[in-house]
């Protein structure tokens, strides 16, 4: 009985591990460039190998709940996805725009579509703000979503430095492989 449990088993863990994208849970998600802190990715440069045609995606990470200073991170699951184009070139004209919407004066607001999901970009787009904000050295963009609840905030803040950091990892990317769109 045990063999037979044992059998079973072991043919649904390679019928999972092989059926990727048919069955959807084991998604294939390809990085192209990230930025860690403290052991954990805080923002990558990412496509999804099952999509036709490519689009490459920016996450943010996971959000934060609270108001518009302190945000309090509890959720591990769901993160924000911002599609960036279908080419490395409209990637990385994206990233210096995003880096660059960071020098704007303090509360310049722009919104842009953003997809807010578990693990993989689904679903149906949301409208996010991003923000300008000062620090006492930093530059940093917020990008926020809209709750039900007034004057409750979901947001990620990314500093001007991790935008250097994922640019020139992009860039580097791009100079290895060359022939890739």
């Amino acid at each position: 009985m045990k063999r037979i449990f044992a059998t079973i088993a072991l043919a649904c863990v390679t019928v999972c591990a092989f059926a990727q994208g048919s069955i959807g849970i084991f998604r294939p998600r390809l990085e192209i460039a990230s930025y860690e802190e403290d052991e954990n990715t805080v923002m990558e440069v990412f496509y999804m190998n099952d999509e036709s045609p490519r689009v490459y995606y920016l996450s943010v990470g996971n959000l934060g709940i609270g108001s518009n200073i302190i945000q309090i991170g509890f959720d591990p699951v769901y993160e924000l996805f911002i599609p960036l184009g279908g080419t490395l070139e409209e990637v990385l004209f994206r990233l210096q725009e995003l880096k660059d919407f960071c020098k704007q004066p303090k509360g310049t607001t722009m919104e842009i579509q953003g997809l807010f999901s578990v693990a993989y970009p689904t679903g149906d787009p949301v409208t996010i703000t991003a923000t300008s904000r000062r620090f006492i050295f930093t530059k940093q963009l917020e990008f926020s979503i809209p709750t039900e609840k007034e004057g409750v905030v979901r947001a990620t803040r990314m500093s001007r430095g991790k935008f250097n950091g994922i640019i020139a990892s992009a860039k580097m990317y791009k100079f290895i492989h060359p022939d890739e769109p």
